[in-house]
């Protein structure tokens, strides 16, 4: 498939990966696929623990000072980080319509000066990137967290979970994603876990690396 002319480097990178991951998954039989989604379960229940915390105690806060004022602080970055594991995982979870909406959106200039990936209705990832679903802005925890001690016990409690999925001094879902696709053949720029030198690094000191 031949990418638009006029799409962006940090787009043009978002399609590749995302076209990388849709051919291994075609390529692979149900039962592989349904042993990765298998394992993506603790994950998601950390997710839904993740996505409770916020309605519980930040969206009130969020709507009245981002969406109900058009600011969407949160989403006003169009270069968002995103790992592989990211795309593997939404990629998963989506029906092929929610699927083609993403890579309509990556082929098309964008000039709203948000995320790339922010619609009408809201992100159009099946399950937002970690590094955007952990991201609360200043005002969020200077008043709602810190002030709020079962808020702060909650969230530090969330931040050290977190680190059992992406944080590599041990074996975590992030970098066993990457490995699996590596096996298949799979290259993107998003693989961070073998590809960024701080990452290497930890890994090397925790053993996880030849």
């Amino acid at each position: 498939m031949q990418l638009h002319h006029q799409m962006s480097e940090y787009n043009r990178d978002q399609w590749v990966t995302f076209q990388a991951v849709r051919e291994a998954c075609e390529s692979l039989p149900p039962s592989e696929i349904a042993k990765i989604e298998h394992s993506l379960q603790p994950y998601l229940a950390f997710r839904r623990e993740l996505e409770d915390y916020q309605g519980k105690y930040l969206e009130a806060v969020c709507r009245q000072s981002c969406f109900e004022t058009g600011l969407s602080g949160c989403c006003g970055f169009e270069s968002i980080i995103t790992f592989f594991a990211d795309h593997v995982i939404t990629y998963l979870l989506s029906q092929p319509r929610e699927i083609e909406m993403i890579f309509d959106i990556l082929q098309q200039p964008n000039r709203t000066g948000n995320c790339v990936y922010l619609a009408k209705n809201g992100c159009l990832w099946k399950v937002r990137p970690i590094s955007c679903a952990m991201f609360f802005c200043g005002k969020l925890k200077a008043g709602s967290i810190e002030k709020n001690p079962e808020a702060q016990s909650i969230w530090t409690e969330l931040q050290r979970r977190e680190k059992e999925f992406t944080w590599p001094n041990q074996p975590v879902l992030f970098d066993d994603l990457e490995k699996i696709f590596i096996g298949l053949g799979v290259k993107s720029p998003h693989m961070y876990f073998h590809q960024s030198p701080g990452l290497l690094r930890l890994k090397a000191r925790s053993g996880l690396t030849t």
